[in-house]
């Protein structure tokens, strides 16, 4: 039996986590997953981009908090997200999502393209993001970009690194600086004909938009994918068994006993 039918069978078994790395869902919000009027949590937001991190190691997937923390008090503070890639060398990534909550009630994710030419796009499935909010959004991850730079990679007068295993080209990049002086290509996706036609999708949006781009898919393609509306039915139940295959593959569960009698036949 799949694992959604299993976990329908079971819901009631909502004492039982399972871990994606640093993150946790119970088996309850796992099968929210499925429910197709189900508003997508921080919790499920984070499992599944974290999930991503394992799967694809080009990208980085920044947790939920991130954005709202780095512009906690109405202004940038780069003080308060300092932490989240102390152990990440971003700067050899080739994409990193940012999923940004807007007022607690919409989910839409800023992609950094750091390979070649930087580009960021923000993917907004409801198309409700007006300029001024997207032109912030684009500023602060610069910012943040530059500060992550010169924080983890100090330039001297001498134009020595304190990191010599930077790459090259990373080196060589203009990325330190202020906001203004950085070039970067700017791209709001969805902002004529947005894909989402409910009030509860957005988080799956922007899950199955971070696994489309993770997998190198193309822009026009994801714009047309997008337009199906049976893909985003269909990536909730992808979601819901990527992370129990992951979480049961790389001993990753709670409760092993009870779990292990929910998911057998």
């Amino acid at each position: 039996m799949e694992v959604i039918d299993l976990l329908k069978r079971n819901n009631d078994n909502d004492t039982n986590v399972i871990y994606i790395n640093s993150e946790s869902i119970s088996a309850e919000k796992l099968y929210e997953l499925c429910d197709r009027d189900i508003w997508l949590s921080s919790d499920h937001i984070n499992a599944y981009l974290s999930y991503l991190n394992t799967k694809f190691h080009s990208i980085f997937s920044l947790p939920s908090f991130f954005y709202t923390k780095l512009t906690t008090t109405g202004r940038y503070d780069y003080s308060s997200v300092v932490r989240w890639t102390k152990k990440t060398e971003i700067f050899n990534k080739e994409i990193i999502f940012v999923p940004i909550n807007l007022d607690e009630t919409h989910w839409i994710l800023a992609t950094i393209f750091m390979k070649d030419e930087y580009r960021i796009a923000v993917l907004d499935s409801l198309g409700i993001l007006t300029n001024d909010n997207a032109i912030a959004i684009g500023r602060h991850l610069i910012r943040w970009l530059n500060d992550e730079y010169c924080h983890k990679f100090r330039v001297y007068d001498n134009n020595e690194y304190e990191n010599p295993d930077l790459n090259e080209s990373i080196r060589k990049s203009t990325i330190f600086g202020d906001a203004e002086e950085i070039s970067f290509t700017f791209d709001i996706m969805f902002r004529e004909k947005p894909p989402q036609v409910d009030g509860c999708s957005c988080g799956v949006f922007v899950c199955m938009f971070a696994r489309l781009i993770a997998e190198n898919v193309e822009r026009d393609t994801i714009m047309e994918i997008a337009k199906w509306q049976e893909a985003i039915l269909k990536f909730r139940k992808v979601m819901c068994t990527d992370l129990w295959e992951y979480a049961k593959a790389n001993g990753q569960v709670d409760k092993v006993k009870i779990v292990d009698n929910i998911f057998s036949p």
